[in-house]
């Protein structure tokens, strides 16, 4: 009865104390429907929603089943200090490794990192590409074990304290951004903060992204706000969204609204 309880409260509450408590309850399915995007439940259809051609998709995951092989060994190599739940799910994981190869960004932005999953993946593409960086901010000293040190790898431990104006300050000096990746806080207000700061940073073409858009709505907000109509990944426990940004000849694969994969 727990999960029913939350989402007539979460009903409630909205109908009872209007939109502004939209920031404090989790979208629901029919937000996403709503959304005008493709939905997806596998890396290969997400991906393809996102404008790429099977063939080429197919590739680029082809090389992740070996890259993730790799991960396994690393994570047996490493005291981790983070739960596995804090890193990216599997399909999600190989997201990431689908959109470093395909994209080959110049530069690389995620927040959060915890253990370095999505870091060591993301790495492992921007390795085999000869190319690029990955900028990596936290507010922990902890994280990033699974990378330990890679060349092509920048990672900031952000003040705790500000955050977000420090977070500010080193978005200025990466300049601008070809793949984004928010995986940190995910409160709205947080969420809705980092996706603002990014978005005039982005190239033309390049792909904006957010894990655990399922926990607020500011992703969905955000969105609308720009006029945006993002894919989303349902992975096992959590959602993707992402949008690619005009510049690129681009084929929408998949129905709008239609769950795919």
């Amino acid at each position: 009865m727990g999960p029913v309880a939350s989402v007539v409260g979460g009903y409630l509450a909205m109908h009872t104390l209007g939109t502004g408590i939209r920031r404090y309850t989790p979208p629901t399915i029919m937000d996403f429907t709503r959304s005008g995007g493709a939905l997806a439940t596998s890396a290969a259809a997400f991906l393809e929603s996102l404008g790429w051609q099977t063939a080429e998709v197919e590739q680029v995951l082809d090389e992740y089943r070996e890259v993730s092989e790799r991960l396994v060994d690393r994570y047996a190599e490493i005291e981790l200090f983070y739960p596995r739940t804090h890193g990216v799910e599997a399909e999600t994981s190989a997201v990431l490794y689908g959109l470093s190869r395909l994209l080959k960004p110049q530069s690389v932005v995620e927040t959060g990192v915890a253990d370095g999953r999505s870091s060591w993946i993301t790495l492992a593409a921007l390795e085999r590409n000869g190319r690029g960086l990955l900028h990596s901010f936290d507010i922990n000293r902890t994280a990033g074990r699974l990378v330990g040190e890679h060349p092509q790898w920048r990672l900031e431990i952000l003040d705790p304290k500000e955050p977000e104006a420090s977070l500010g300050q080193a978005l200025k000096r990466v300049g601008r951004i070809d793949l984004f990746f928010h995986d940190s806080d995910h409160l709205y207000l947080p969420q809705l903060f980092e996706y603002r700061q990014v978005w005039p940073r982005m190239t033309q073409g390049g792909v904006f992204a957010s894990d655990d858009v399922n926990c607020s709505r500011a992703f969905l907000d955000f969105c609308r706000e720009y006029d945006q109509h993002p894919s989303f990944l349902f992975d096992s426990r959590k959602i993707t969204g992402a949008v690619r940004l005009p510049g690129v000849s681009q084929q929408r694969c998949g129905q709008q609204g239609q769950l795919v994969g």
